[in-house]
């Protein structure tokens, strides 16, 4: 059938139950991988740096690509997008499962990647376009919690199958869900109808982004591995840097450009989009590490340290609402900038971890660190999205999504090699080294320095968030 006006009744939800499903399973995905990650490395007998690949390469085309479907979402159309995303996304799931090798690993996770942008850039905007004004707001709440829902059971799910079944079935497991899921949305999803052309896509703008994005976090990740100063790692940050500045020249050129860099004129929006930022690339790095640290150092089973890592999911989702209430009631800037330092002290107590923490202190930190993200998010966002100008909303929206992931992808690489250079410079270990073949001492020195690190960076984030005033001031 053709969409001639908002869903009503009956036809209502079946759509949001497709929508809930996409977002449950695009944040599963972000999230259940990483505590299979020293599983995966030990499996394939490779370096930390080399597995983190298996969670960059899944977050890389999800940063590089939710500008390009929002795009052509306005296009071609959201329910021909929506199902090709949810198609590949399965596809991609299928052939993660039955990985032959770390290499086609990797390559599998841009595959599923690509599909989960498809997802994310247009489920809130399909509740936009098929759903009547007066619930649409009560849906997207709905679709933040089951967001939030999936983030906190990835890391759950993930141990258990990692540790009674397999890790290749955190991938497989998405594979029936996903097929019924497209099934569903070929029944019920209605074609919607594309009144008018929003000019040609932006093509060059798309391959620079990715491009400049991959080539710079490439050498981050791997130039411990080859040396700093080798022609392929310099070369490689010499094109990013190129590919960058194109990418800013198209974008100010373009007529209809996939970022619009007008908008950060306004310094308000740019420091609270680099604080949102910065806190996720210091929470996605420590987030990477807390599972080799919990498995390597401590000896705990997968399916005990995914229910340690799924406490900050959990406090964010009871903070998360209320510290919006408050921000709604009290203002932004102050609850911004007191989550950010909280989590900095935070994360200075998770950089003590030793071989003889015990599990309440584990527990506590984790607690603390849910807490200051989700005290930090919701008036971090009204603080971004209160300086986008009016019928702008969405390109601040997109934006500081985009932001965010790539924040994210950063963290991981960033992270990693920190931990690795710390063992490489201490120890003298290769840094090729398989991280089961280093020991847990020496694990330790390299996780505490980067998360030393992590609080560092934090500062920053809270400085930011200092300097963003509230729209109203």
């Amino acid at each position: 059938m053709e969409l001639r006006g908002p869903l009503s009744g009956k036809d209502q939800k079946p759509v949001i139950f497709i929508l809930a499903l996409s977002s449950f399973m695009a944040s599963l995905d972000a999230t259940i991988v990483n505590i299979s990650l020293p599983t995966i490395a030990e499996s394939f007998h490779v370096s930390i740096n080399t597995v983190s690949w298996v969670a960059m390469s899944y977050l890389l085309v999800l940063s590089g690509f939710l500008l390009v479907f929002g795009k052509l979402g306005d296009m071609k159309g959201f329910r021909k997008i929506f199902l090709a995303g949810f198609s590949l996304f399965t596809f991609g799931s299928l052939l993660c499962g039955y990985a032959f090798s770390i290499e086609a690993l990797i390559g599998f996770r841009l595959i599923q990647g690509i599909g989960a942008a498809a997802l994310e850039a247009i489920g809130p905007a399909m509740v936009v376009i098929y759903l009547p004004k007066e619930i649409r707001g009560r849906v997207l709440g709905i679709l933040a919690t089951v967001v939030s829902l999936g983030v906190a059971a990835g890391p759950i799910i993930g141990g258990f199958l990692t540790e009674y079944v397999s890790w290749h079935w955190i991938f497989i497991i998405n594979v029936p869900i996903g097929i019924c899921a497209i099934i569903m949305g070929l029944k019920w999803i209605p074609a919607d109808r594309i009144t008018k052309r929003p000019g040609l896509f932006d093509y060059p703008g798309a391959i620079l982004f990715f491009f400049a994005l991959a080539l710079f976090l490439w050498p981050v990740n791997e130039g411990l591995t080859l040396g700093w100063t080798s022609p392929a790692i310099l070369g490689s940050l010499c094109i990013s840097v190129v590919l960058w500045i194109l990418f800013i020249l198209r974008e100010i050129q373009c007529q209809d450009p996939l970022c619009n860099f007008d908008i950060f004129r306004n310094r308000n929006f740019l420091a609270a989009s680099l604080a949102a930022a910065i806190m996720m690339l210091a929470f996605s790095g420590v987030e990477f590490l807390l599972p080799f640290f919990f498995e390597g150092v401590l000896g705990y089973h997968s399916s005990f340290a995914g229910l340690l890592l799924a406490i900050p999911s959990v406090a964010l989702i009871i903070f998360g609402p209320l510290s919006g209430a408050l921000s709604d009631r009290f203002g932004s800037r102050g609850l911004a900038t007191g989550s950010a330092l909280f989590a900095v002290v935070t994360y200075f107590m998770i950089s003590m971890y030793s071989q003889n923490t015990s599990i309440l202190f584990i527990v506590l930190t984790l607690l603390f660190v849910g807490v200051a993200l989700g005290v930090f998010f919701p008036p971090n966002m009204n603080q971004i999205l209160g300086q986008s100008k009016k019928d702008e909303e969405g390109v601040g929206s997109s934006i500081m999504i985009t932001m965010k992931n790539v924040g994210g992808t950063l963290g991981v690489a960033l992270m990693g090699t920190i931990a690795v250079l710390t063992v490489v410079h201490n120890e003298g270990f290769d840094p090729k080294t398989p991280v089961a073949d280093i020991p847990r001492g020496i694990l330790v020195d390299g996780f505490d320095v980067a998360i030393m690190a992590a609080a560092g960076i934090v500062i920053v984030a809270a400085i930011l968030s200092a300097i963003a005033k509230d729209n109203s001031g």
